[in-house]
């Protein structure tokens, strides 16, 4: 009897030694810079275990991109006196990509199409093109192409040469012009360009622009951006972008409906981002009539307001992300700059002269993308504005808000991302 007291006494004298040894030595190779040897990595491995396992739960359950945090204090605006359809686009609970038009006021669905198969989770319809007859152009966004389907949902065609990015608007008659990648020569968009400055050689991007038949998807006009910079002695644009690899970032091509003293019927209007640049170029004599620089940075969505006025969304933000302070957050007496947003400026291509009305009101809601967004002008003069970002959706009529909403999603505390919202009949 008294042995086996003795023995018990000791087991737990070496049960507490050990644990004694294994606490000093967590704490002792915990510390940074002290896990030397196989025992304190070790260690680290074994202690770290239940963190890693929350991290991969973690992960697991983290949404894909194309879901956006509602923000806490998030509180919708409704004013609208009349109806507003627009073409949404958004991932659906069955993971497939549903287009729908829908009221804004009403928030009914109107109408609604489905894409189905070979999706991956981040994968968006990004501003996809309704055309007559309920047809649907779309594309995910920079891979396999530009497909149309029919109302019931059925493939018509699918241009495979051409890969989609950023914008898709309709052009004179049945045709449509698209932001793309040159896909005829690789499965997924490389477009590889080089230069050489300084006896370094420097590769990037190139992004073209195609123009459709929306009939059958045959491809009427393609054309290189880099080789239209090259051919037209803009090649400086290239190296004022500060993104090396993504000089160019073509996000817009608008095509101009009817002509007038300062555009004609066919040209077409591009938004470079990167160099905070828009084109007016003529594609029926390969010309660029214009090189719009300015006060703007960063810009999307060029509109056509007047034969002789465009307008684009301005996100007035760098082209690159740097660090909130800049370093200098504690020197005192710091110089303080009206806070920067995003709102629409306007362009007299008679005066050559930039404009901003309702700058002000934009700033106060706090209006602001560092990428993507756009606007679109409604037929009574009010103003609808994708805050693309944090997905917020806007109607403004001059300065006075009229709606404020998301997207609402199946998943609680979150919202659709906003995939380039189109004003429809």
């Amino acid at each position: 009897m008294r042995s086996k007291l003795l023995n018990g006494i000791t087991s737990v004298i070496i049960v507490l030694a050990l644990l004694s040894f294994y606490g000093w030595s967590v704490r002792h190779h915990g510390i940074p810079g002290k896990s030397h040897g196989l025992w304190g990595k070790f260690l680290v491995t074994l202690t770290s275990f239940p963190d890693l396992v929350t991290q991969a739960a973690e992960e697991v359950e983290k949404l894909p991109g194309t879901f956006v945090p509602t923000h806490p204090a998030f509180a919708s605006v409704n004013r609208l006196d009349y109806d507003i359809n627009v073409l949404v686009s958004y991932s659906n609970e069955e993971g497939n990509r549903a287009i729908e038009v829908r009221n804004l006021k009403t928030q009914a669905v109107k109408k609604s199409w489905e894409v189905k198969g070979g999706l991956k989770p981040h994968h968006r319809i990004m501003h996809p093109l309704l055309l007559s007859n309920d047809r649907m152009a779309y594309a995910t966004n920079g891979y396999d192409g530009i497909y149309c389907m029919n109302a019931a949902g059925e493939q018509l065609w699918h241009q495979k040469e051409i890969g989609h990015h950023h914008s898709m608007n309709a052009g004179i008659g049945e045709t449509m012009w698209v932001c793309a990648y040159d896909l005829s020569e690789a499965s997924h968009p490389s477009n590889g360009v080089t230069y050489e400055m300084g006896g370094v050689k420097y590769h990037f991007l190139d992004n073209y622009i195609a123009q459709l038949d929306t009939e059958t998807g045959a491809i009427l006009f393609k054309r290189s951006m880099a080789e239209l910079l090259l051919d037209h002695g803009l090649e400086h644009l290239i190296i004022k972008s500060v993104v090396v690899d993504d000089p160019i970032h073509l996000n817009d091509v608008e095509p101009v409906l009817e002509s007038s003293e300062y555009m004609l019927a066919g040209d077409v209007f591009l938004s470079f981002r990167t160099s905070s640049v828009i084109l007016h170029y003529r594609p029926s004599i390969d010309s660029v009539v214009r090189v719009i620089e300015g006060p703007f940075t960063s810009q999307h969505d060029v509109d056509i307001v007047d034969g002789q006025t465009i307008a684009f969304f301005n996100n007035n933000a760098p082209t690159k992300r740097f660090k909130e302070d800049g370093g200098r957050s504690k020197e005192p007496n710091l110089l303080k700059y009206p806070a920067y947003s995003s709102h629409i400026k306007y362009y007299d291509l008679a005066s050559q002269t930039f404009s901003a009305p309702n700058q002000e009101a934009y700033s106060q809601h706090g209006v602001y993308s560092f990428t993507e967004g756009l606007f679109e002008f409604l037929p009574n003069g009010d103003v609808l504005i994708e805050e693309q970002n944090p997905s917020l959706l806007w109607v403004f009529r001059q300065d006075s808000l009229l709606f404020k909403g998301i997207l609402p999603s199946h998943h609680e505390g979150y919202h659709h991302l906003l995939n380039w919202t189109r004003v429809v009949d």
